[in-house]
């Protein structure tokens, strides 16, 4: 029953526009609210140079404690500070990746 209304409606429709073209949605950029667009670009260049001032600082911290234990002859400083690298150049990686992809969904303006 159900499938032959819709069937009379779709054919009802088609006779009287002729034909039926599903159109996709425009080029539609994605914007803040009127007044706030200040805001928002304070607040998301805090949070990216927030995140690559953490980048650097985990940097400088797992080098300096890779360095110490190394010649310190302190083994576990020196593993430590190897794994600090490796999460530090993970979370880099991550950084590029979530802005690239959030820079193509948002975009840079019409």
């Amino acid at each position: 029953m159900m499938i032959e209304t819709i069937s009379e409606v779709t054919t009802q429709m088609v006779a009287l526009t002729g034909n039926i073209q599903a159109k996709g949605v425009g080029d539609v950029c994605a914007a803040p609210p009127t007044g706030v667009e200040g805001y928002v670009n304070d607040i998301l260049s805090w949070v990216k140079y927030g995140v690559i001032a953490i980048i650097i600082g985990a940097g400088f911290a797992s080098s300096g404690a890779l360095i110490v234990g190394k010649f310190g002859q302190m083994g576990r400083a020196a593993q430590i500070g190897a794994s600090g690298l490796f999460w530090t150049v993970i979370g880099a990686i991550a950084f590029v990746t979530i802005y690239a992809i959030l820079n193509g969904i948002v975009g840079n303006g019409c």
